[in-house]
């Protein structure tokens, strides 16, 4: 076991879906609750206190690299020390593992975007350079509100292309893909007007939300006025 602030990682064997070896690799098992003193920035994200939690978050199999998300990858009751673990990677690297298995087994374009967000988080943590990870999910989230064939929250969606587009600097792309949030999405309509503000003024900084967003959106038996 690893505990870090109140995060707790556990060594576990995995069975990878592509060749059916068995690894062992960390996986989050708990983490403290969402409070008002928790970080989460505008695009929606838990800051979290080192890289190596968000990078739990995927397996990278020791026997063919196949890398996804952890939770795909069945667990096994034969103890980790009897397996191999897996390979040794710069954090933010198992996110670009990941990108690339997704490609070759033809993922669908928000996968690929939400795992270069993670990437972007993770590459920040570890205070690395993120400018790339940003691009790359633009281009992916893109693609992907661009299908007519996906069904799925796309108001939120739009939200997270608008932060994006805000970190980006491309803040035409960040109002207009901010005006298309609408009640679907159950965002706080005071949410998408701040970030609105944030665009028009040219801030593409990110942005920590306030306490009483975060504990409406985040905190149970909490009511949420979504856009009307």
């Amino acid at each position: 076991m690893q505990v870090i602030q109140e995060f707790t990682l556990k060594q576990t064997t995995v069975v990878c879906p592509a060749c059916n070896s068995l690894f062992s690799t960390p996986v989050l098992v708990s983490m403290p609750d969402i409070t008002q003193a928790t970080v989460i920035e505008a695009d929606l994200h838990r800051v979290l206190p080192h890289q190596s939690l968000r990078s739990s978050l995927v397996a990278m199999c020791a026997a063919c690299n196949y890398t996804w998300w952890v939770t795909a990858f069945k667990t096994h009751l034969v103890k980790p020390q009897l397996v191999p673990a897996t390979p040794a990677s710069e954090c933010p690297k198992k996110f670009a593992h990941a990108v690339l298995t997704g490609r070759q087994n033809q993922a669908h374009c928000l996968d690929l975007a939400l795992l270069a967000l993670n990437g972007y988080w993770c590459a920040r943590e570890a205070g690395e350079p993120h400018e790339r990870w940003l691009d790359l999910s633009g281009q992916e989230m893109e693609k992907a509100l661009k299908d007519t064939q996906w069904q799925g929250n796309r108001g939120y969606y739009h939200y997270v292309m608008g932060e994006i587009c805000r970190l980006v600097q491309d803040f035409k792309g960040a109002v207009a893909n901010f005006v298309k949030v609408g009640p679907q999405s159950m965002l706080p309509l005071e949410l998408i007007e701040r970030q609105k503000v944030l665009s028009t003024s040219g801030d593409h900084n990110p942005a920590i939300l306030p306490v009483h967003l975060v504990e409406l959106m985040f905190c149970p038996n909490r009511q949420l006025e979504i856009i009307k």
